[in-house]
C-alpha cells in the first residue's frame, strides 16, 4: 500500500472511531457551542472515503469506499434534518464500528 493511501485510511479510521465514541459517550456535549459532532465526523468520513477512491488500487476496497461514502452522505443528510428539527437523530455507533472493522486490518499493510 502506498504511504498516501495508508495515511488516508488512518484518517478515515480515526473519524470512524471518533463518531463511535461521540455516539456512545453520554457525557459528550455534542450539540453545544455549535459543534454538531456527528455531522462533522460524517462529513469527514464521506470526504476521506471519496478522496481515497481514486488512490485505491484494490477493486474490492474501492467498492467498499464508494459504499461507505454513499452511506456517510445519506446519514449526514439525515443528521442535518435532525439538526433542523425535522426528524430524530440516528444512532450510528454500530454502523461506524462495522465500517471500522472493514478497513482496520487492511490499513495495516504497508
Amino acid at each position: 500500500m502506498k504511504s498516501i493511501v495508508k495515511w488516508q485510511y488512518d484518517q478515515l479510521l480515526k473519524e470512524l472511531l471518533l463518531l463511535q465514541e461521540h455516539q456512545t459517550d453520554p457525557t459528550c456535549p455534542c450539540s453545544t457551542d455549535g459543534e454538531m459532532c456527528v455531522r462533522k465526523h460524517l462529513l469527514a468520513i464521506e470526504g476521506y472515503a471519496q478522496e481515497t477512491i481514486p488512490m485505491e488500487e484494490n477493486n474490492r476496497f474501492r467498492e467498499k469506499l464508494q459504499k461507505l461514502a454513499a452511506e456517510a452522505q445519506f446519514y449526514r443528510e439525515q443528521e442535518e434534518e435532525a439538526l433542523r428539527g425535522k426528524n430524530e437523530h440516528v444512532f450510528l455507533a454500530d454502523w461506524s464500528r462495522e465500517w471500522r472493522k472493514e478497513f482496520e486490518e487492511y490499513s495495516l499493510e504497508l
